[in-house]
Formats: C-alpha cells, sequence, structure tokens
C-alpha cells in the first residue's frame, strides 16, 4: 500500500465529547485498539474494526510506503518511507532491540 496524503488524527473516537458523531475524510490515520488505520473514504460512525467494508484500512496488517517529508508517526517493522524532501527511500527495520530506519 502506499500513502502520500494522510493526517494523523490521534486515538480513534466514535463521538466528541458533546455527543456529535466524528467524521474522518479520506487519508486520515487513527490509532485504534494498538494498531493503525487510514480512511480510504469519508467516514462517520463506523469504528475501524469494522475493517474495509466501511472504509477503514488496517496499516499493522500490510507492508505500506509512505511518501512524506516527514517521519511517519505510526510505521511498523517492514515499512519504508520516501522522504519527498531529500529524495531518499528508508526502510524501517529492528536493530538490538531498538526500530530505526536505514537508508535503502
Amino acid at each position: 500500500m502506499k500513502i502520500r496524503d494522510f493526517n494523523f488524527r490521534g486515538d480513534f473516537r466514535l463521538n466528541h465529547p458533546s455527543g456529535n458523531s466524528i467524521s474522518y475524510e479520506k487519508g486520515d490515520v487513527v490509532y485504534h485498539e494498538s494498531k493503525a488505520y487510514i480512511a480510504s473514504k469519508r467516514i462517520s460512525g463506523s469504528s475501524p474494526t469494522l475493517g474495509e467494508r466501511v472504509g477503514w484500512m488496517s496499516l499493522s496488517d500490510r507492508s505500506v510506503l509512505y511518501e512524506s517529508n516527514t517521519v511517519p508517526f505510526y510505521a511498523k517493522i517492514g515499512d519504508e518511507w520516501f522522504n519527498t524532501s531529500n529524495g531518499i527511500l528508508y526502510k524501517r527495520i529492528e536493530s538490538n532491540s531498538v526500530q530505526i530506519w536505514v537508508e535503502l
């Protein structure tokens, strides 16, 4: 999966404190039950655990190629990141129990 435009929204919430439903737009990334999810379309009133049928795609269950000028916050081992500011491709690995980005 290739991700260019994403907006980290933090922990998933179904409703605002006022009780109104929260809407997520295509490219919004949330964290829910120890997994990261991205909205593939506008979503309102549906948990990420409902999956692709409601528009949420798990970033935790597949390799992801991020394209951005900032380090991806939710990246996991095996993900790749193309840094658009310097043109360098990196891969997330674990070395001595520490996760790091290595240049490819």
